[in-house]
């Protein structure tokens, strides 16, 4: 029996998944793959322990994987996808093999093949959509320099910078200590170089400790989850209107670990979108992203019908 595999490679992890065209049969969670962040080697490796554990997981081995797709962060990049069409080729060297964006497989996750809209939240973020006419709109997600607005990136280096300005203005804050307390450092100065260090930090590990000192109650640490979630209703207000003119029975399903772990983000971005389009429905949405690259490997494998997996 040939089987598909599905992979979703971001910043901090990349899933792997077999399934046999009816159920996902295996998983495998490994390091992160996006080439924009990592190294070619460590993405190497990434995408090797997750392949080689979902195999394993399912019980058979790369010959019988007839289809591969992998959605992974930067591969909107014809470089990035290429690089990572020929670690998976060494990996599964009998297989076809598709790489697509991310926010390519989170869209098919949540609507299998129909119109939507998704609005990502993880290490980085993106908003993705496709109207009724098969017509395609994305915003953010150009990397965390630069964009990845109301990512946990961009909720870490937020919350270093508001720390420091709270820091020069004289106010105390739970965030300040629990960053300190976090990356093992004790003054103004140790945050400052931590910041500026030659290898950039990993800003999104301090995601949980915004969110727990926010749930604490510091107002700091509120008024940070709260502008992610307005950046975050922006971009996907973007995809919205370019997609959808006028009032629209759209759904949005949001997805990443930042929705899934911050009530306060998804109230706000739900409130602001329904305020300029009420008609909308934003809902979380319930699958897995690689279940979106093991439907676009079904769809690729001649003579079976692609369809959502249990």
């Amino acid at each position: 029996m040939p089987f598909v595999l599905g992979i979703d490679g971001g910043g901090s992890k990349s899933a792997a998944a077999v399934s046999d065209g009816v159920s996902v049969l295996a998983s495998h969670v490994a390091g992160g793959c996006n080439l924009n962040s990592v190294s070619l080697e460590c993405a190497r490796v990434a995408l090797g322990e997750a392949v080689r554990g979902a195999l394993s997981n399912a019980g058979i081995s790369a010959c019988d994987v007839s289809h591969v797709c992998a959605g992974v962060a930067g591969a909107t990049s014809p470089d990035v996808a290429a690089r990572i069409t020929r670690l998976l080729a060494e990996l599964l060297p009998q297989s076809a093999i598709q790489v697509v964006g991310d926010t390519v497989i989170a869209l098919e996750a949540a609507f299998s093949g129909g119109p939507g809209l998704v609005c990502i939240s993880g290490t980085g973020s993106a908003a993705f959509g496709r109207n009724e006419r098969g017509e395609f709109a994305r915003a953010g997600g150009w990397g965390r320099v630069i964009s990845d607005e109301g990512s946990g990136d961009w909720i870490g280096q937020r919350a270093v910078s508001q720390c420091l300005r709270a820091l020069d203005m004289g106010r105390s804050s739970g965030l300040i200590s629990g960053i300190m307390e976090h990356w093992s450092i004790a003054t103004r100065d140790q945050l400052v170089q931590r910041s500026h260090r030659e290898q950039v930090p990993n800003f999104a590990e301090l995601f949980p400790v915004v969110l727990r000192v926010a749930e604490a109650g510091d107002p700091l640490a509120c008024e940070i989850l709260t502008a992610a979630g307005f950046e975050l209703a922006r971009i996907a207000q973007v995809v919205l209107r370019r997609l959808w003119v006028g009032p629209s029975m759209v759904q949005i399903a949001t997805t990443g670990s930042v929705f899934a772990n911050s009530p306060r983000i998804r109230q706000v971005f739900s409130n602001f979108i329904r305020a300029d389009r009420p008609e909308v429905q934003v809902r979380i949405s319930s699958r897995q992203a690689f279940e979106g690259a093991i439907y676009l490997a079904q769809q690729a494998s001649p003579g079976r019908q692609p369809r959502a997996v249990s």
